[in-house]
C-alpha cells in the first residue's frame, strides 16, 4: 500500500514537472516571437492627371493577415471617400495617426510605426502590409503595397520606381539592431533607461543623424551628431512618460534602441 502511494506521489510530481516545462517553454516561445522595434517607410508621389492634380487627398496604413491594423498618415478632408482600399479597410480610423487636410502638391513621405495596434500593445512576430494610396479625382486612385516581416533580423527593402511612387524605401529595425551587421565597429551607447526624458547618446558613427519617436511613431526630437568620440544630450523631458525609440543613423548604418521616460 505504501508503495503504491509512494508511486502516486512519484507520478504526480512528473506530471507537474512536465506540466511546468511545458508552460515555461510556451512562455518562452511567445517572448522569441514578439521583437521589439521599428518600421519606417518612405514613398514620394507622383501626380495621376486627375482633375483635381496636383492636389490629392492621400493615406498610408498598416494591414496584416487579419486585416487592417494602424493609419499612419490621412492627408484628407474633402473627398476622403475616394480613397476607397482606406476607407474599406479602416473605416477612417485614424488613432495615433499623422492628419491634416488635402495635400497642395506631391511630394516625399516618411512615416513610422513601431508595431503597436490601436490600443497601444505590441503586436506579434510575422508579415505585415504597408500600404500608400492616393486620388486627385472624384474617383480611385493608384496604390502600392509593401510587406515586411516583423522579426528578430533587420530588413531593408528599396523597391524599384512605378508611375505614381518612386523613392520607395522600407526598413525594419529591431531594437539594438542596426542594419550594419558589424555593429561593434561603430559603437553606440544610448543610456540611462528608465530616465525621466534627459539622456545621453554616445557613438562613433560621426555626421550621424539621431532622432527620437514616440510610441506612435512620430519624431519628437532630431539633432546631428558631429563629434565622432563625443556625447549628446538629449533632452524630451517635455514628452509625456513611456516607451520611445531612439534612432542613430548615418549613410551605411542604422541603430535603434528603445528607452522609458517616467
Amino acid at each position: 500500500m505504501r508503495k503504491h502511494y509512494s508511486l502516486l506521489l512519484l507520478l504526480a510530481f512528473v506530471a507537474l514537472s512536465l506540466q511546468l516545462t511545458a508552460q515555461t517553454e510556451s512562455v518562452r516561445s511567445a517572448n522569441e516571437l514578439n521583437n521589439s522595434g521599428l518600421m519606417t517607410f518612405t514613398v514620394r508621389t507622383v501626380s495621376a492627371g486627375g482633375n483635381y492634380a496636383p492636389k490629392h487627398v492621400l493615406a498610408i496604413w498598416i494591414e496584416d493577415a487579419n486585416g487592417f491594423v494602424k493609419t499612419r498618415l490621412a492627408r484628407a478632408n474633402a473627398r476622403k471617400q475616394y480613397l476607397v482600399k482606406w476607407r474599406a479597410a479602416s473605416n477612417y480610423n485614424t488613432v495615433d495617426a499623422t492628419t491634416g487636410a488635402t495635400l497642395p502638391s506631391h511630394q516625399t513621405h516618411t512615416v513610422s510605426w513601431n508595431c503597436s495596434d490601436l490600443q497601444g500593445n505590441e503586436l506579434p512576430d510575422g508579415n505585415y502590409n504597408v500600404y500608400v494610396e492616393f486620388t486627385d479625382k472624384n474617383g480611385a486612385g493608384p496604390f502600392k503595397m509593401l510587406t515586411f516581416t516583423k522579426g528578430p533580423d533587420p530588413q531593408h527593402l528599396t523597391p524599384a520606381d512605378e508611375t505614381f511612387f518612386k523613392d520607395l524605401d522600407l526598413e525594419w529595425f529591431p531594437d539594438g539592431v542596426g542594419i550594419d551587421q558589424q555593429a561593434s565597429l561603430h559603437e553606440t551607447v544610448i543610456y540611462p533607461s528608465p530616465n525621466n526624458g534627459i539622456f545621453q547618446v554616445k557613438t562613433s558613427r560621426q555626421n550621424s543623424i539621431i532622432t527620437v519617436y514616440n510610441a506612435a511613431g512620430q519624431a519628437v526630437f532630431t539633432t546631428k551628431h558631429h563629434d565622432q568620440a563625443g556625447e549628446d544630450n538629449i533632452d524630451i523631458s517635455k514628452q509625456p512618460a513611456g516607451v520611445y525609440f531612439v534612432e542613430v543613423a548615418d549613410e551605411l548604418t542604422r541603430y535603434v534602441q528603445n528607452i522609458l521616460k517616467q
